[in-house]
């Protein structure tokens, strides 16, 4: 039985570790801090359907291994997506891609629902949250029941066969890849009058997630930019005020709004947004560069690396962990490809 590492315990490694244990290797999975530690604990919970075909299949494999976790493990909202005028006609070519896929999807213009103001037209997508939590919990005792471990320090002794690394930011500690970038996710928790639905505003830059009836989560998905990871939990408070003032000009009970706390973590992205996943030398692997979508894609992208390990698929170029050998010309945005593979 092939013995596999796998750095790092956020949601790709977590993921990771259950698809080999299921192929019967025998499995250790390292985190030096607690399980979901970074990103993944401080993640909105949003299983995202606004992504390029190749990615939004993922995405849609994503939920599908969620639910298959149990109940009560994805919620369902009505989601309003307002893109810019120069992505409206790829949204439209993403919600009739939904729709064959069963996901409900609306052309919405102009309305007023549940007191939001559109102001623009938009969609009216049905779209999954994931409780972090029950997830984590779910996720790890199944690694146990397969017969995996969980430890929190490197064994320096033992010999792997594959060692995997699935530890986002950090993972420069362990092998140099050119083209990723680290940078800073950051949200913030209000209470008040909410809206039953997750909104993205990619006009006015922001982004809602209701977690109850008086809670929701709300961001703008701005990079900061870091030259170590341990720099994207230092949260800066002030711009909750900004995003507040931008959601009143569309909800006017956003007004009474108020802020209660602020989190922040490193998050990696690469030079095409794309993620990394894949074989790097001998017996080395990543899955990593997620772009701040990793609770949306390391599920399914953990079926992906296995089926790479096991030779069962060829690599898949844009996911090509070694793509970058000349570094970054330039940072592009994924959602700036949204239209290459629909």
């Amino acid at each position: 039985m092939e013995k596999v590492e796998i750095i790092g315990g956020g949601f790709s490694g977590l993921w990771t570790a259950i698809q080999t244990l299921k192929r019967g290797y025998d499995v250790d999975l390292i985190e030096t801090n607690y399980l979901g530690y970074g990103a993944s604990s401080k993640a909105a919970g949003i299983l995202s359907f606004q992504l390029p075909e190749k990615i939004l299949n993922v995405s849609l494999r994503s939920m599908e291994l969620y639910n298959s976790l149990g109940d009560n493990i994805l919620h369902w909202y009505d989601s309003i997506w307002i893109p810019r005028d120069e992505q409206y006609k790829c949204a439209l070519n993403i919600s009739k891609y939904l729709k064959e896929k069963g996901i409900k999807v609306e052309i919405i213009n102009g309305d007023e629902i549940d007191g939001f103001l559109l102001g623009s037209k938009g969609l009216l997508i049905s779209q999954p949250t994931v409780d972090i939590g029950k997830a984590i919990n779910e996720l790890s005792r199944k690694i146990v029941d397969l017969g995996g471990r969980i430890l929190s320090n490197y064994d320096h002794n033992k010999k792997y066969d594959i060692v995997i690394h699935t530890n986002g930011p950090w993972i420069e500690n362990n092998i140099q890849l050119k083209g990723l970038i680290k940078y800073k996710c950051q949200a913030h928790s209000v209470e008040g009058k909410q809206i039953n639905k997750i909104i993205e505003d990619d006009i006015m830059e922001f982004y809602y997630v209701p977690e109850s009836s008086y809670r929701a989560i709300i961001g703008n998905g701005k990079r900061v930019l870091l030259n170590k990871p341990e720099d994207g939990f230092i949260t800066d408070n002030s711009e909750v005020y900004n995003i507040l003032n931008k959601l009143s000009k569309k909800y006017k009970e956003a007004l009474n709004m108020y802020p209660v706390n602020s989190w922040s973590a490193p998050c990696l992205t690469t030079c095409d947004g794309y993620p990394i996943v894949g074989k790097i030398n001998d017996n080395n692997y990543v899955l990593s560069g997620l772009n701040g979508a990793g609770l949306t894609l390391s599920a399914g992208l953990s079926e992906i690396l296995v089926k790479i390990i096991e030779e069962e698929i060829e690599q898949p170029n844009y996911l090509e962990p070694l793509r970058f050998k000349k570094g970054c010309k330039k940072i592009v945005e994924i959602f700036d490809n949204i239209c290459m593979d629909i």
